[in-house]
């Protein structure tokens, strides 16, 4: 059995921001310079109890820190990240991904994002110093290892199967190792979570010919001359991008044109100066209204236009063909060709489809969210837990990451969202109290002092 006082159920991005949003003792983004230097030297004063020093322990059945993110990013060939350098799991300091390119001597890594064409962020000074630049997939994953070493905690390699409570009202995070883990929080950061989406009309192929894109890898055979890619967003492109370098002739399709766009979402929800409006009119819509934004502001996918400039090199070299329509599966001819009817009735044949349409949310998908659900009694909306502002779904129990969507917002599942969801659940632990002790505290009133706690003669009763 093992005890800690935080459990933190994932090892990706989302749950390194939970990790580095609980372990740090400040974050220098919201504070002065002041405020800064008097929180460090508070810490040195044996006499001021300091920041909490909890343990945590991080469980997730893989070997370390974001394997299966790396591992989807290699399957998929990619190099660059969508997400600017100012996205990043570190709590501390938002500038800390570009420092550490800076100080290892990989500044090349970093790539322009475009956010120059984006005129409304001309006056953002992050563009101007690097903030908006794209990481490399490899700098990204060592910056983030590097960062984990950093925070202490216990990283357990075991898949988390249940959740229950002791008769003291902590969690026991049962482990398919047969470990226990008891703690007094948990927050789960496992990720997006759902059902693959399969197009009614292609639900028929033989599944020998219908390839998931997390499989292309060992199931796309040198026999697949002609490949068809259903889907609209940056995922499909990746993975059409990827059997043409595998020497495939390929079609495209997706049942409306593509949309070319820097990022996932629009960048008022990450340019800092219309965040909090954003996060505000989230914050007060019902949760219909809300499940309505989420599904609006991703508007079905969009592709960067570094990956659309590939796009258009590889149909003039005639390797690749974009159709806008939803391929409707007729049959198979003898020898094992696919027959597909795309747009205008013209029908074509294919080897295989690889199918790249994402999932529909659902986070019952995940056992041991189901198991939680169905015990705790738990409410779901749209296919996402149904959170208090404080991210919060019973008591000490937290999602971040995509989990959090509902309340977070439509970021909640990239990076930035992710560690401003850490920062919330890091906040109800009151990970960061100490910084407002009345004592001299970091953030305390400096006039509380000249505070009367003895009611006044304005606050007297007037006649």
């Amino acid at each position: 059995m093992k005890r800690c006082d935080v459990c933190i159920i994932g090892s990706g991005p989302a749950g390194l921001c939970a990790l580095s949003a609980v372990r740090e003792p400040y974050t220098m983004d919201s504070m002065t310079y002041t405020q800064v230097s008097n929180a460090n030297a508070m810490m040195t004063r044996r006499s001021i109890a300091g920041p909490p020093q909890h343990r945590v322990c991080v469980v997730d059945p893989n070997e370390k820190w974001l394997s299966e993110w790396t591992d989807n990013f290699k399957r998929l060939g990619i190099e660059f990240l969508r997400s600017p350098a100012i996205a990043h799991p570190d709590h501390f300091d938002l500038r800390s991904l570009l420092a550490y390119a800076v100080l290892s001597g990989r500044e090349a890594e970093l790539i322009e994002s475009g956010c120059a064409e984006i005129r409304k962020l001309h006056g953002l000074g992050q563009t101007q110093v690097g903030l908006w630049k794209l990481p490399s997939t490899s700098l990204f994953e060592d910056f983030c290892l590097y960062l984990a070493d950093q925070l202490p905690h216990d990283y357990v390699k075991s898949y988390a199967i249940d959740l229950d409570r002791n008769e003291e009202g902590d969690y026991v995070v049962k482990l398919a190792n047969g470990t226990d883990v008891v703690t007094s929080s948990v927050i789960l950061a496992l990720g997006p979570t759902g059902r693959p989406v399969i197009p009614e009309q292609i639900s028929q192929v033989p599944k020998a010919h219908l390839i998931s894109w997390k499989c292309m890898i060992d199931e796309l055979k040198p026999c697949h001359e002609i490949v068809l890619v259903v889907g609209g967003g940056l995922t499909a492109v990746q993975a059409a991008q990827y059997a043409l370098r595998r020497g495939k002739r390929v079609y495209l399709s997706s049942r409306r044109q593509l949309v070319e766009r820097h990022f996932d979402i629009d960048t008022c929800w990450f340019d800092k100066r219309s965040t909090n409006l954003h996060i505000s009119e989230f914050y007060h819509l019902s949760e219909a209204e809300r499940l309505s934004v989420l599904k609006e502001a991703r508007g079905g996918g969009s592709v960067p236009p570094i990956y659309m400039k590939d796009l258009r090199e590889w149909e003039k070299k005639g390797k690749l063909t974009l159709v806008t329509a939803d391929p409707d599966y007729i049959g198979s001819t003898d020898n094992g060709k696919l027959m597909i009817a795309l747009n205008e009735g013209k029908t074509a044949l294919f080897d295989c489809i690889i199918n790249a349409c994402g999932i529909k949310p659902d986070c019952t998908a995940n056992p041991l969210i189901k198991k939680i659900t169905e015990k705790f009694l738990l409410k779901t909306a749209g296919g996402f837990p149904s959170i208090s502002v404080d991210l919060e779904w019973t008591k000490n129990l937290f999602c971040v990451g995509a989990l959090a969507s509902l309340n977070v917002g439509p970021d909640s599942g990239n990076i930035m969202g992710a560690r401003r969801g850490a920062s919330i659940v890091a906040n109800t632990l009151e990970c960061k109290a100490w910084l407002r002790d009345k004592e001299g505290g970091a953030l305390a009133n400096p006039f509380q002092l000249l505070w009367d706690d003895e009611t006044t003669d304005s606050e007297s009763e007037i006649d």
